[in-house]
């Protein structure tokens, strides 16, 4: 079988017939021509297809005939075949009125990959047989995985009205589908495909649609941004991107539609796949890296949906964390640390023309003043003050395009621990500059394995900024987070000359948090993570922090910590807060992203509990929260002392006067160094009431806030300057 047919653009998996005008009609009602259940003529091919067995004019007579769907092995097809390498079928439908028909959609549900045509032009492909040469026998090169048996949603591929003019005849058409495998030999195959039309009349041609049916959304109108991608024919990769377009609808005032014209961007990107979970477990929604260009291909740094600019962002596509927030969740508890941490924004997204539901825009991790702010390192800084920094690096599986060294010492179950390079680039960072890192890193883990490794003068706090260590402790243990210390675990350091030491941070990567892992004891609110890990992991976690717990010293930041955190922003009140903000704020568009990926009561790797609902997804987080909570409270190592180093957590870095106060109150502030300053108001849930910001010119301070109208009661100053916690002061107010 030679595929000589136009070949039309692929979405990753999903392919998307369409030319970018959308519906040029309105649509009544669907209905489906063709069930997987229906008669179909089939051929078992052990040996070359007719050329021309997928056009309207083929005579199948000579065919088996048999009920869908086709395959063997899984129990979910009706017709069993032996194992071969590919079965084709064929499907008659008669169009009475091909006017009426404003849009087609085709489910497919197979395993291991297919090719679908209407009379002999190809509609819909998915990965596994690439390029215009698939013959009869040409294996899959992608294992997949059918789902319906498991109470999945087979895969759309949409099909426009222009299209549909284009291919449909008055009378009788045919949709032929061939299933590939990935070999003779592969242990199951199955085709189950499905074709309904959008009906522009309120007349009736065919038959109802499937229970498990979702209409696709004609006009999306919404409370959150509007991300719109035009990929312009071409197929998203994974290992290297395309240019296509984008269109960012984002009204701040109003509600936001397809159908505005006002763009708060609209120009061209860099696309491509992002994350690694999605592909591996085959999952219908994937995540995008993003970048911003010009017309010449140029990196362009523009702020996108409130935040700084910047050209380089993940387009996140939760799937398997159905409460679509905990990434969003734990990188707010980290920015309220004092810490940096990615930025997000919720947004609704189409891809050349189909909803593909409720995404997270994320800044990525990069260095500049709006996020690790720490030195440029140019290709000229080679030596003295000006080779110390910046750097950023990062513990991680890596990933083709990545380098770096592995660490000489393994973790304590003997795995090895691989440090990569994040900025600079790969294939930006110079030689002396890649010694300079690695010499400190090796520096620091040689003092960790020295006899006075946590002398106050000689150890390793000499290397480690020592409020980072402690903050990306708690936010991963807090957590729970599987992945903690071992994968996506980041570091940076700044020049010497600005006080540079090794930083944890920012915090990457936590859809496995707050029990949504069934493995390494995820799902349990008790137990350390650093301790969780199987010993036959790849990925392993550091020697560092068995060393760490055995430091009296860390243990009691860890504790003092702790116990101020508690008081504000880790309050079981507050972090219900940021939930229930967020849920709320998504209210709307969730219940669309779920009717396109239905996902309650079905698991999906590595989920623990599998909820029936939103509402039982959001309870069951929050118990595990509180659980965990009262757990720390319980197990939190050290004793908190005041010989406990907690570098700028002191807080007679904050002063507050009168206290308790009426309606005025000065602050006096003893900054670590010069910036921005941020003084945020916050009450006892942690959500804060207001924030006032001046720019420092000397590191001691004296504000004076007046006319604080707020109800009587406990309230947190905290100031931040450049982003970086200073300190907190508890406030009455009576």
């Amino acid at each position: 079988m030679l595929s000589l047919f136009k070949i039309l653009p692929l979405f990753g998996l999903i392919f998307i017939l369409s030319q970018k005008s959308g519906l040029t009609q309105p649509i009544n009602h669907w209905e489906t021509a063709i069930y997987s259940e229906n008669l179909w003529q089939f051929r078992v091919n052990n040996n070359s297809t007719p050329n021309n067995w997928f056009e309207i004019g083929f005579d199948d007579n000579s065919w088996l005939t048999g009920k869908g769907g086709f395959g063997y092995e899984d129990n979910d097809d009706s017709t069993i075949v032996q194992p071969c390498i590919s079965v084709s079928i064929g499907k008659k439908f008669t169009v009475t009125n091909k006017n009426d028909i404003a849009a087609a959609l085709l489910h497919v549900d197979y395993d291991d990959a297919f090719i679908a045509w209407i009379n002999g032009v190809e509609i819909a492909r998915s990965a596994g047989l690439n390029g215009t040469n698939v013959q009869w026998d040409t294996p899959s090169s992608e294992s997949h995985e059918a789902v319906m048996l498991n109470r999945g949603i087979p895969q759309a591929f949409y099909i426009n009205y222009n299209q549909l003019q284009s291919i449909l005849t008055q009378g009788e058409n045919v949709l032929a589908v061939e299933v590939h495998n990935t070999s003779i030999s592969s242990s199951d195959l199955s085709i189950r495909p499905y074709l309904s039309f959008g009906i522009s009349s309120s007349a009736q041609y065919f038959s109802e649609t499937p229970s498990w049916f979702v209409a696709p959304i004609e006009n999306l109108n919404s409370n959150l941004p509007i991300i719109i991608i035009d990929t312009k024919d071409q197929i998203i990769n994974r290992d290297s991107d395309i240019v296509a377009s984008m269109k960012v609808v984002d009204n701040k005032e109003k509600r936001n539609s397809i159908t505005d014209t006002h763009f708060s961007y609209n120009g061209p990107i860099h696309i491509e796949y992002h994350g690694q979970s999605s592909f591996f477990n085959d999952w219908p929604k994937k995540s995008f890296n993003i970048e911003l260009i010009d017309a010449q291909e140029e990196n362009l740094d523009l702020p996108l949906l409130g935040m700084p600019a910047g050209n380089d962002w993940v387009l996140y596509g939760p799937y398997n964390d159905k409460s679509l927030m905990r990434n969003a969740l734990n990188y707010e508890l980290g920015r309220r640390f004092g810490h940096y941490a990615p930025r997000t924004a919720f947004c609704e997204v189409i891809l050349n023309d189909d909803y593909i539901g409720l995404y997270i825009l994320i800044e990525k991790i990069r260095r500049d003043k709006n996020r690790v702010n720490i030195a440029k390192l140019k290709e000229t800084d080679i030596q003295g003050d000006d080779l110390t920094g910046g750097y950023i690096v990062k513990i991680d599986k890596g990933d083709w395009d990545e380098y770096g060294w592995n660490s000489q010492y393994n973790s304590a179950n003997g795995g090895q621990i691989m440090f990569f390079w994040h900025y600079p680039k790969p294939d930006k960072i110079r030689t002396v500059q890649k010694q300079y890192i690695q010499n400190y890193i090796s520096a620091f883990e040689n003092t960790l394995m020295n006899t006075n490794w946590n002398n106050q003068s000689t150890g390793y706090y000499k290397y480690v900024n020592m409020p980072s260590l402690t903050d990306y402790f708690i936010i991963n243990e807090l957590s729970k987070n599987v992945d903690a210390y071992r994968i996506s675990t980041f570091l940076h350091k700044d020049k010497d000359s600005n006080e540079g030491k090794l930083t944890f941070g920012p915090i990457w990567d936590y859809d496995l948090s707050f029990g949504n892992a069934n493995y390494y004891f995820g799902e349990r609110t008790d137990g350390w993570v650093y301790q969780s890990i199987d010993p036959d992991d790849s990925y392993q976690v550091p020697f560092w922090w068995g060393k760490f717990m055995q430091d009296d010293n860390f243990k009691s930041n860890a504790k003092c910590r702790w116990k101020n955190l508690r008081n504000g922003v880790l309050h079981k009140d507050s972090i219900y807060s940021i939930i229930d903000s967020l849920s709320e704020k998504i209210a709307e568009a969730r219940i669309r992203n779920f009717q396109k990926y239905p996902v309650f009561g079905v698991w999906v790797w590595p989920n623990y509990f599998v909820g029936n609902s939103y509402e039982e997804e959001i309870d069951y987080m929050k118990e595990f929260i509180s659980a965990r909570l009262e757990w720390l409270d319980e197990y939190m190592p050290g004793v908190c002392t005041n010989n406990a180093d907690t570098g700028n957590y002191s807080k007679s870095n904050v002063k507050a006067y009168p206290n308790p106060f009426k309606d005025k109150l000065n602050l006096i502030i003893m900054l670590h160094k010069l910036g921005n300053v941020r003084v945020d108001f916050v009450d006892i849930s942690g959500y804060t009431l207001w924030t006032h910001t001046q720019n420092a010119h000397q590191k001691l301070l004296n504000i004076p806030m007046e006319n604080i109208n707020v109800k009587p009661g406990l309230y947190l100053v905290r100031v931040l300057v450049d982003d970086e916690f200073v300190g907190t002061a508890r406030v009455v107010k009576f």
